[in-house]
């Protein structure tokens, strides 16, 4: 008898044992899991997603986060198709996707400036787009937006293909400046002139914003999400939005946090990488008004058209969407 007792408290414990555990799931089981798929590698340029995340901004949107990084061509094919939902892009690929049937939006305009330029030693006396002229000009390659960067500034300079000498010299544009073997070297803004000044070059920058006005990188999503869960990018924006307002306002606290998510940034140069955080701060757009994109949009389109790389316009309309801006 007493041994039956002993079993039916044993069974009766772990059955309100087993109630407990199921009525305090975890955190993560409680919010919807998402990936946001981003380009590059983790960087401090990534600072508002790693923002978001660490002061709970997602969270308290219902998300848990993933991110993942990758090529930016097969992303924008993945999030196109439906296989995926988010992630950054430049607007140059999200209208050469639209040209190719692949239904992707931009719902948010991360940065206000295109982030490329064309970096030179001083000592060159490159200081604006005709100067380049009879020039060996080093940029990682024939492809995304350094190329379609640099081939807009030319074009507005008036410059031809045979003005110039392209030289593929993939990511090593410091090391090629100071080898001597580029005059100039096409740039992301807030990476290589960081760089170099910490080394100690004086130098020239010509940043395409200063003379085109194209889209930056975008938050983009497809029509697919828009239409079937148009809270879910609601929500992404509004709480990415805040991390871009979070890491501007105090960048001290958005470098530590992404300690977090960069590999050996701790080891790293710490007055390059605040450089580089504090240049991209300023790309970002931190006060987005609707109605205020059409034009870059179309100028990039007409940038595409003349390349080759659009066979025919498309409605840019399509390509953004003001309606879920914070």
């Amino acid at each position: 008898m007493k041994r039956s007792l002993f079993l039916l408290i044993i069974l009766a414990i772990l059955a309100l044992s087993a109630c407990k555990a199921s009525s305090t799931p975890t955190a993560n089981a409680q919010l919807r899991e998402i990936t946001f798929n981003l380009t590059y590698i983790p960087n401090v340029q990534f600072a508002p997603f790693y923002v978001a995340i660490e002061k709970g901004y997602f969270a308290e949107e219902g998300l848990h986060v993933t991110l993942n990084y990758g090529n930016e061509a097969d992303l924008i094919a993945l999030v196109g198709s439906g296989n995926q939902q988010f992630m950054v892009a430049s607007g140059e690929q999200v209208l050469m996707a639209r040209a190719q049937g692949l239904p992707v939006v931009a719902v948010f305009p991360w940065y206000k400036d295109y982030p490329v330029g064309v970096v030179s030693l001083k000592d060159k006396n490159i200081q604006t787009p005709q100067d380049l002229k009879g020039k060996v000009i080093g940029l990682p390659g024939l492809y995304g937006a350094n190329y379609i960067g640099f081939e807009a500034l030319a074009n507005y300079a008036g410059l031809s293909d045979a003005d110039y000498t392209l030289s593929s010299i993939g990511f090593t544009q410091v090391e090629a400046l100071v080898s001597q073997t580029v005059d100039a070297a096409v740039i992301y803004l807030p990476n290589e002139p960081s760089q170099l000044r910490a080394m100690g070059y004086e130098i020239n920058v010509i940043a395409v914003s200063d003379y085109l006005d194209l889209v930056g990188n975008v938050l983009v999503t497809n029509e697919e999400t828009i239409a079937n869960d148009p809270d879910l990018v609601r929500s992404v924006v509004r709480a990415f939005y805040r991390g871009v307002k979070a890491a501007a306002e105090n960048p001290e606290e958005a470098y530590a946090i992404c300690a977090k998510y960069v590999e050996n940034l701790t080891e790293a140069d710490q007055a390059v990488q605040q450089a580089v955080l504090a240049e991209s701060i300023k790309l970002w757009e931190t006060d987005p008004l609707p109605g205020s994109q059409q034009e870059r949009w179309e100028n990039m389109q007409q940038v595409l058209l003349q390349l080759g790389l659009m066979s025919q316009p498309i409605d840019v309309q399509g390509a953004y969407s003001d309606a879920f801006l914070p």
